[in-house]
């Protein structure tokens, strides 16, 4: 490894991943897995652990961002090309070949300075780009969180999910990149309040409602009020504000509204008919319990797989389609345990990272 000046350079690659993580970490909302994968990569390296102290005083010693939150970008730029943020490196006596060397140094010392003017742009852009895109909240492994918006909103986290918010002037927009959420939304006419999962979009003022999504397709139950249903991409100017019918027969791109204990699984192939909604099953999550009413294994297995890192595996297809009703606790996977070890033809075997079911 080169030196200068008795200090070990740190590479372009060290400093770009430590960029990358001190950006992580100031804009979203950092999981369990993700600090993990943090402190494995300070680990490996004792440069990536000076590069990212390297990096994380740069930034403390940043102009500071104004209390409402908004990047001055021209100011951090400026910084960064400014004499005070240049740093004298040790000179090289200007005697004998040593000379020779001195305009590499040079060259050395301005692509260092460039290399950290980069990746200050970078966490200048990445905090920018933070504003508009919204903020970011996640859940662990069993953990459940509720969130209050500036609005009145509030969003209620299950267990290993995440969620991006963004409050514009003209609409409040909230993705569900993955889980379920419960919504409890402000009224605002002028605001539009909606959720977004995968290609399915969910559009409410004032009202609650509840949207999983599960690997088979989104489901939406409504508590209050009514929500509007569609794929993305189209208009809500389809959509009668009078009738909770489809406007059309059911098919793909369909529209629809939901209204108080009705639901509705979007899948990539349809849009269905809303049904009667088992709305205490729907929320019972939020009491820490898992309703099924003669849901298949499959569904339960990824229902309880939010709840603990030891996860249930299927290892016979055959038990696919086993059917499974009661009322568990989420926060206890051994009572479904029990239960699958109670039927015949069902052997269930514990090790240290999973749970396997197979027949007998």
């Amino acid at each position: 490894m080169k030196t200068t000046g008795g200090k070990s350079e740190l590479s372009q690659e060290a400093l770009a991943q430590a960029a990358d993580w001190l950006v992580e970490f100031r804009v979203d909302d950092v999981d369990a897995t993700a600090r993990e994968e943090f402190n494995a990569w300070l680990r490996r390296s004792p440069q990536n652990v000076q590069a990212y102290l390297e990096i994380a005083r740069t930034y403390a010693e940043l102009p500071a961002i104004n209390p409402s939150g908004v990047v001055d970008a021209e100011a951090l730029i400026a910084y960064a090309r400014s004499d005070a943020n240049v740093v004298s490196l040790p000179s090289t006596p200007a005697v004998g070949p040593a000379m020779l060397a001195a305009p590499t140094q040079r060259v050395r010392r301005r692509g260092g300075l460039a290399i950290a003017a980069s990746l200050l742009l970078a966490v200048v852009g990445a905090l920018t780009w933070s504003q508009f895109r919204g903020d970011s909240y996640s859940t662990d492994f069993g953990e459940q969180r509720s969130i209050t918006l500036t609005d009145g909103s509030t969003i209620d986290l299950n267990a290993r999910t995440r969620i991006r918010v963004s409050m514009k002037d003209d609409e409040r927009l909230v993705e569900l990149l993955d889980g379920q959420a419960l919504f409890k939304v402000a009224k605002d006419k002028a605001r539009p309040f909606i959720v977004r999962s995968d290609d399915t979009q969910v559009r409410a003022v004032g009202t609650q409602f509840d949207v999983y999504r599960r690997k088979s397709g989104t489901t939406v139950t409504v508590l209050e009020g009514r929500v509007a249903v569609m794929h993305l991409g189209e208009s809500f100017d389809e959509v009668s504000s009078g009738s909770a019918r489809p406007i059309e027969p059911p098919a793909k791109n369909s529209t629809l509204l939901l209204g108080a204990g009705e639901q509705a699984t979007i899948t990539p192939e349809s849009v269905p008919t809303p049904v009667q909604a088992d709305v205490a099953a729907a929320v019972a999550w939020t009491d820490r319990l898992i309703i099924f009413d003669g849901s298949p294994l499959t569904q339960v297995v990824e229902e309880f797989n939010r709840y603990s890192r030891r996860q249930l595996v299927i290892r016979d297809a055959s038990l696919a389609t086993f059917h499974i009703s009661g009322v568990y606790s989420s926060s206890d996977p051994a009572s479904l345990l029990r239960f699958l070890r109670a039927q015949d033809g069902i052997d269930v075997v514990e090790t240290e990272t999973e749970i396997r079911i197979s027949a007998k």
